[in-house]
């Protein structure tokens, strides 16, 4: 039997990366995709999974035996219809994807209970446009920010200036693509002030390149902050929201620390060490098209 995957959005598409990898995912697969806004169609009985990463649909006019994805784009701060009573029948037939383990946490301890099981599967790498090649390098680093405070940056700035360390700064949301990947390919490492990532595309995608990173890995979604001064959650304390720049992660994958304080001995270790880490093997291991795909259809028994 083949299997069809429907993936269902009331209006328009979702970002080009989910929206690439999930077609990937299926090809690896031999699995038949299709898209549709039209929502009558969901009620047909002639695929095997529905995919609604940002619509919900009720699960009961759905034919029982499909399965359905929901998320991760309904909520970042759990809120109904998925918040109340657990309800049975729904354990086989749904689940809502977290993208990854921390964020299970997290959503556990913002609401102990849920409609439906909570589970993830990351959305799987490009790992054939982010591929190594043999590039001379013309940086030491590249410096991706994303959401850490100025005084962070400031402090790491000031240190690879003091270390007469060669870099280049990527900022989130304002740089091409393209560029990024040009420039992955001529630095030896990546050095990251990164926020909490529930998947971390633009990391992996550096680890995929055959990037080390050295990361000063966010411990928290208090970490996160727009401009150094108001951190985007702080209303949700005394709770903790453990949370990670890089939710999936080994050894092989280069250096992570958590302290300013570490960074003068990381940043040498990193300069003399950055070609002993494997991180491309760590994303071919974990996050490819048909292992992605796979953890779906195992968890479904399909």
């Amino acid at each position: 039997m083949v299997i069809k995957l429907v993936f269902y959005m009331s209006s328009g598409i979702p970002h080009h990366k989910n929206w690439d990898g999930i077609k990937r995912m299926c090809s690896s697969k031999n699995i038949e995709f299709e898209y549709t806004n039209n929502i009558d169609r969901l009620k047909e009985n002639n695929y095997q999974i529905l995919y609604c990463m940002s619509d919900f649909v009720d699960p009961y006019i759905i034919p029982e035996s499909i399965k359905i994805i929901y998320g991760p784009q309904l909520w970042v701060i759990p809120v109904q219809p998925m918040v109340g009573k657990f309800d049975e029948k729904l354990t086989e037939k749904c689940v809502f994807n977290l993208l990854s383990p921390w964020v299970e946490t997290y959503c556990r301890e913002i609401s102990s209970e849920y409609i439906m099981p909570i589970s993830y599967f990351p959305l799987a790498v490009d790992t054939n446009k982010f591929k190594p090649e043999n590039v001379e390098k013309e940086y030491d680093c590249i410096l991706y920010i994303k959401r850490r405070s100025n005084e962070l940056i400031n402090f790491t700035i000031n240190l690879l200036n003091q270390k007469g360390i060669k870099y280049k700064i990527f900022k989130y949301g304002s740089y091409n693509e393209e560029d990024y990947l040009n420039d992955l390919k001529k630095s030896k490492f990546m050095l990251t002030l990164d926020a909490h990532e529930s998947q971390g595309f633009a990391l992996q995608e550096a680890m995929s390149t055959g990037i080390p990173l050295l990361v000063m890995d966010a411990t928290s979604m208090y970490d996160e902050t727009y401009d150094g001064i108001y951190s985007t959650y702080e209303y949700l304390r005394p709770k903790k929201l453990l949370a990670s720049s890089v939710p999936y992660w080994s050894d092989e994958c280069g250096i992570k620390i958590t302290e300013k304080e570490e960074l003068h001995d990381a940043i040498d270790n990193m300069i003399n060490n950055y070609n002993k880490f494997t991180p491309r093997h760590y994303i071919l291991r974990i996050l490819s098209d048909e292992v992605c795909m796979k953890r779906i259809l195992d968890y479904f028994k399909l």
